[in-house]
């Protein structure tokens, strides 16, 4: 018969990598730029570029990739 194990209490915490440890204190990475700063001035972009081709359909994807390596290279 098999011997019965005790069971041991896990830590509910589950360990994310969003945090790191540093002198026993922990620090919190955060992001250089705010995301949802960044995606509007990107948006922006994108749509100004949308109508300077005279608001053409089907280059969505185009002008959104345009838009973000403008505002890429501006270090918004």
């Amino acid at each position: 018969m098999p011997k019965k194990t005790q069971a041991v209490p896990r830590s509910t915490q589950r360990d994310t990598g969003a945090e790191s440890r540093s002198n026993g204190k922990a620090v919190t990475n955060q992001p250089v730029e705010n995301s949802h700063d960044f995606h509007a001035i990107i948006s922006e972009r994108a749509y100004a570029l949308y109508e300077e081709h005279g608001r053409e359909d089907g280059r969505a994807l185009e002008d959104w990739l345009a838009a973000e390596q403008h505002v890429l290279k501006q270090d918004v």
